[in-house]
């Protein structure tokens, strides 16, 4: 069978391999859709935080079980269910977790074997290359809950990528009243729109978000992660708001005691998620929330290194790899 791996700082490779056989408590799963994530282009780019190159990516991820007809979807952040942070129900910070397609290969393959703890069933009525997006919006829900109190706020979301679009859904979902999108590709500033959002504009346009807004949002999710998106998330949330940050991030930041301090700004982190999460993000694909639309393009396994370099060049959302269910 065919399966991906990222050997190195720029290097893909499609090997071909022997379909693995499951050890006890696993599951052999056919490859369905798997979503090239940012933590995806990461690794490709300097190496994943967790482990040492080589890496069979591959953790947003839909398939049908071997030898019979279940559809199943990949929740791949396995907790061990006995540390601190379980103990206190944040599996998300799990001290010894076990990631699909990071610790151990993943969905970047024709079939791939994952824990069974690892599997959900895809709810009825929802397509495999829906159920492929629910780990992206568990994500985004996740964020949603650390802001909390969404109901009637104003929020703007920095980055219009797979999470920042996510997040524009479950900010909605979650009673948000009007919300602003922020993105330098036309594209994604327009499929923002025609999801809900009160507005999509390019990075830096302040003046507008406020106009939109009737003033400084309420929360600011920041889905790039970077000095640039980060100084301007705390300039938009000045006295009194929220910043969340759920893009993946690399390296030192700039702050100020004074400007956290001085205008009350609440700065959380947002790591993944919890299965509170992944139930609320079921129930809302299983409504009609229009996570399909968010996928760009379906791409066979052996163009992977072309379609990791498509998802590393910003225009398009979500490209999936389709596998052989």
């Amino acid at each position: 069978m065919r399966q991906v791996w990222i050997t190195g700082p720029g290097a893909v490779e499609v090997r071909e391999v022997p379909e693995p056989e499951p050890a006890e408590g696993e599951v052999l799963v056919r490859t369905a859709y798997a979503g090239i994530c940012g933590s995806d282009l990461h690794t490709l780019h300097r190496g994943h935080p967790w482990l040492p190159y080589p890496i069979a990516p591959g953790h947003e991820a839909s398939g049908v079980v071997a030898g019979g007809d279940n559809r199943v979807y990949v929740r791949p952040a396995v907790a061990c269910g006995d540390c601190f942070y379980c103990g206190r129900g944040r599996p998300n910070l799990c001290a010894n977790l076990i990631g699909i397609g990071s610790h151990r290969p993943g969905a970047f393959a024709d079939a791939f074997t994952v824990p069974a703890a690892a599997l959900a069933p895809v709810p009825p009525g929802v397509s495999l290359a829906a159920a492929a997006m629910i780990e992206p919006l568990a994500t985004a829900v996740h964020a949603t809950t650390v802001a909390s109190g969404l109901g009637g706020a104003t929020v703007a979301v920095l980055g219009g990528g797979t999470i920042g679009q996510c997040v524009l859904l479950a900010a909605l979902a979650a009673g948000a009243g009007r919300v602003v999108v922020t993105d330098p590709v036309h594209s994604k500033r327009d499929l923002a729109v025609s999801l809900g959002a009160a507005a999509a504009l390019e990075p830096g346009l302040e003046d507008e978000i406020l106009a939109t807004l009737d003033g400084r949002p309420d929360v600011t999710f920041d889905c790039v992660a970077t000095r640039g998106s980060l100084d301007a998330a705390l300039r938009l949330a000045m006295r009194g708001g929220t910043v969340v940050v759920v893009g993946v991030g690399h390296g030192p930041l700039d702050l100020t005691v004074e400007e956290i301090q001085d205008h009350e700004i609440r700065l959380a982190g947002s790591a993944m998620y919890v299965p509170d999460d992944f139930a609320a993000a079921e129930r809302l694909v299983a409504a009609g929330a229009p996570v399909e639309r968010l996928i760009t393009s379906v791409r066979p396994m052996d163009e992977a290194p072309d379609a990791l370099r498509a998802a590393a060049s910003g225009g398009e959302v979500k490209i999936h790899l389709g596998g052989t269910p």
